[in-house]
């Protein structure tokens, strides 16, 4: 856990589509974690400048001016920011990020951010990701080390990373051979949970690859058994995809407060009736979601493609893992098979 500074200061910049607001309008439209109420407090109390003036409640923005707001005794949910790291170039860094921490700033977690822990481990403000994983999914990462590799690359990402399979512990037997799912997916404007992804006919194109790995027979938390060890490859990259495609399949993810259960533990913790209990957990089966973006095939640039493999696991994923009869398979085995 990266110490967080008792103040903090909160730099944004006005949009065109606030233009002519008052600063409280302005603050209270776009950072809905205080009302307009509380945002006329903090103005007033001086903690808000605009353009490096203090701010009263009734000053006007315009596009490109700059608010920052500062909290004294500013405080952060915990989260895990220790990391492995795989490779690194003049280039690219390649990390694996471990479950529970943000890759970019939530609501609640500013300075704590997969992003923030890895600039300041390696003192370097321009490192970027180069794609993301959810908050619960742990995993490997690519970083580009400068803002020009970034933007180079953003665009093509494909010509660098070729495939990527994670690993995830669901309820249920998993079927044998090789399972396609391919069911388009979207958020439902009239469900309760707005982030929630769904099969839709009209929505984004995906498509999923999964391979069962092994079978297990004994309980995990309260959850009964069987529960499987599965392989899914993502050939599409959208939000929850490999999640939502499990849930459809009906064999959601070990742990998963969004998309087991009927998201109601997910529910429980926004409605502001959580934290979650130890009986909670027990019934979801695990703290985290049981889904490890495990290995990765890489082409840097001027090389032959790579697997990149991690096992930085969570202690309750490794514990499932250990129950293998054989190891998984390492980056020679993978390379070697892939020359073939």
């Amino acid at each position: 856990m990266s110490s967080v500074p008792q103040t903090m200061y909160f730099e944004s910049v006005v949009r065109n589509e606030q233009r002519g607001m008052t600063l409280a309008d302005e603050l209270s439209v776009r950072f809905t974690y205080h009302s307009k109420e509380e945002w006329l407090s903090k103005i007033e109390q001086g903690l808000v400048t605009l353009n490096g003036v203090v701010a009263t409640p009734e000053m006007i923005v315009m596009p490109k001016d700059k608010v920052v707001y500062r909290v004294d005794n500013y405080t952060e949910p915990e989260v895990p920011t220790d990391f492995e790291t795989l490779y690194e170039d003049d280039d690219f860094l390649i990390v694996s990020k471990p479950a529970g921490i943000p890759v970019h700033h939530t609501g609640h977690i500013f300075y704590n951010t997969f992003t923030g822990v890895i600039r300041r481990a390696f003192k370097n403000e321009e490192l970027s990701p180069m794609h993301r994983l959810d908050r619960d999914t742990g995993g490997i990462m690519i970083f580009a080390k400068d803002k020009d590799t970034a933007k180079r690359f953003e665009k093509s990402l494909d010509l660098i990373l070729l495939r990527k399979v994670y690993l995830a512990v669901v309820r249920g037997e998993f079927p044998e051979g090789e399972i396609l799912c391919e069911e388009p997916l979207r958020e439902d404007p009239n469900h309760f949970i707005r982030i929630k992804m769904f099969p839709f006919a009209n929505g984004k194109p995906c498509k999923t690859v999964f391979h069962r790995v092994a079978v297990f027979h004994e309980k995990i938390g309260d959850i009964e058994a069987p529960f499987s060890l599965v392989e899914a490859e993502l050939f599409t990259g959208r939000k929850h995809q490999i999640r939502a495609h499990l849930s459809h399949l009906g064999y959601p993810v070990v742990g998963d407060k969004l998309y087991s259960f009927d998201g109601d533990y997910y529910k429980k913790l926004v409605s502001g009736n959580g934290p979650l209990t130890e009986e909670d957990f027990q019934k979801l089966g695990a703290k985290t979601q049981m889904l490890f973006a495990y290995r990765a095939q890489i082409r840097i640039p001027g090389k032959e493609p790579h697997w990149f493999i991690s096992h930085k696991f969570t202690s309750e994923m490794e514990a499932v893992i250990q129950r293998l009869p054989q190891p998984l398979p390492d980056a020679s085995t993978l390379d070697s098979e892939a020359s073939r």
